[in-house]
């Protein structure tokens, strides 16, 4: 496997930040992670953050996990950039202005993976493999867990991108 050469934007989940372990396990020459309290923020300020980095770092690849998932969805569309996602969530539940994913976010033109580990213990994996894949391209693994026993499995897939996506 060789280093990608894109330049990424990690968006993380919910209680993560910058020192995942899943942004760590990118092999990239020019990666970013930008950390956000989503928390304490609305929908909307985190998707007008989201849109200013995007404008600002214009990144090729969003990789997202788990609300960071969520959102590379969501800007992935928005942007028209390719996503890789991790465990998603799609129907946060901790704030009551998230709305869920649904088939408006998924059905475009857009290149997008998904990488599941369906031992997660948080999510329905299971639920999550079967919304998505009339959509994208979905790689499932057995056991694995929620915070992704392999995130180093990403990298296959940004690759994957690279190569049939982005050149």
């Amino acid at each position: 496997m060789s280093t990608c050469t894109s330049k990424i934007l990690f968006l993380h989940g919910l209680d993560s930040s910058r020192e995942s372990t899943k942004f760590h396990a990118i092999d990239a020459n020019h990666k970013y992670c930008i950390d956000i309290d989503y928390r304490n923020l609305t929908f909307q300020t985190v998707a007008n953050f989201y849109h200013d980095i995007i404008t600002k770092i214009k990144p090729e690849i969003l990789v997202g996990h788990s609300l960071g998932a969520y959102w590379a969805l969501k800007m992935s569309a928005l942007h028209k950039i390719p996503a890789i996602i991790a465990n998603p969530s799609l129907n946060p539940n901790f704030r009551e202005d998230y709305p869920p994913i649904t088939e408006d976010d998924l059905e475009h033109e857009i290149a997008q993976i998904a990488y599941l580990e369906l031992g997660d213990e948080v999510l329905n994996m299971h639920a999550v493999k079967e919304q998505l894949e009339p959509y994208m391209l979905v790689q499932a693994v057995e056991g694995g867990h929620h915070r992704l026993a392999s995130p180093e499995n990403l990298n296959d897939l940004i690759q994957h991108l690279q190569i049939h996506f982005l050149k």
